[in-house]
Formats: structure tokens, C-alpha cells, sequence
């Protein structure tokens, strides 16, 4: 982890340098501050979702077997065989009433909605201030360097680009390291 943050500094010190001596300086400002926003954005959005999942995993709320087996095969088209010819035995019996069923799957659907007890555990990870600041640097640099007219946008695009690539790499290493 540690010898790939030096990578990326090390790249990124050489290209600072090369645009520096270039005389690409604007060029160089506006790349820069959208890369480090978005690498700080990701990173922190990495960090408060990783917090998250961990406390509700120390807390017991992992996923059961019988829930992953609903969700992966909701129609019970991989079931065994045995199950296939009893499925097969009980759908000769007569068909429940369609109204009957029309009001029990919006029953399910009701219960399935996400609650307020739901919504407020997960807030932590939306709401980090690891987050927050990075979207701050990103936005009043923006703004400095529209109000300055040095603004070029598409060294900011492209700064925002590379700074997702860079944060998901050095998010993957980071979360394989802690795991």
C-alpha cells in the first residue's frame, strides 16, 4: 500500500515538474486541484462505507443463507429435483384468487420498505466529514479559479478523471490491506 502511494506521488511529482518548467503552470493548478479533491472524495467515501458495513457486521446484521438464496435465485430456478416434482404436485391444485394475491404482494412490499431505523444506520456513511471537505476544497477551488479567470476546464475534467482512476486503486489496495 505504502510503496504504491509513493508511486502515484512520485508520477505525479514528475508530471507537476514537466508542466512546471513547461510553463504550464495554469494548466498545472487546475489539474491538480480537481485531482486531489476527487482522490480525497473517493477515499473518504471508501473509508465511511467500509466503517459502516464493519459496525453492522460487529452489530450481527450480515446476511443470512436463506435471504442470499432468495435474492440469487428469486424464482427457484436452480432448486433440486425433489423440490421441482413436489412444485410440480402442489400447482395442480386450484389458483388462489387474484385479488388474494394482488393484496398479499403489496402487503410484502410494504414490509420490504426500508424504514427510519434503516435509513438513520446508514446516514454515518453518506454523511462523513471525509467527504464533506474534499467536496468543500473541490467546489470554492473551482470557484477561485473561475473568479481568478484561470479556470480551464478541461484540465479540471481531465483532473477529475485521473483522481477516480487513482482513488479506486489505491481504495482497492487500502481495503485488501485492512481485510
Amino acid at each position: 500500500m505504502i510503496r504504491l502511494l509513493l508511486r502515484f506521488l512520485l508520477a505525479n511529482f514528475i508530471f507537476a515538474a514537466v508542466l512546471f518548467t513547461q510553463g504550464y503552470w495554469y494548466w498545472l493548478l487546475n489539474f491538480e486541484l480537481a485531482l486531489l479533491s476527487s482522490v480525497f472524495i473517493i477515499l473518504g467515501s471508501f473509508h465511511g462505507y467500509k466503517r459502516m458495513i464493519n459496525r453492522r457486521l460487529d452489530v450481527g446484521e450480515g446476511m443470512n443463507d436463506e435471504l442470499m438464496q432468495k435474492l440469487e435465485d428469486p424464482y427457484d430456478l436452480y432448486e433440486d429435483e425433489d423440490q421441482a416434482s413436489k412444485n410440480r404436485a402442489m400447482s395442480s391444485e386450484p389458483e388462489e384468487n387474484l385479488v388474494q394475491v394482488v393484496k398479499e404482494e403489496k402487503k410484502r412490499l410494504k414490509q420490504d420498505k426500508q424504514t427510519l431505523k434503516k435509513t438513520i444506520k446508514s446516514t454515518p456513511g453518506i454523511f462523513s466529514p471525509l467527504r464533506f471537505v474534499p467536496y468543500a476544497m473541490l467546489i470554492l477551488s473551482f470557484i477561485s479559479l473561475n473568479n481568478n479567470q484561470i479556470l480551464d476546464v478541461t484540465a479540471f475534467l481531465v483532473g477529475l478523471g485521473v483522481g477516480v482512476v487513482v482513488a479506486i486503486i489505491i481504495g482497492k489496495g487500502w481495503i485488501a490491506s485492512t481485510n
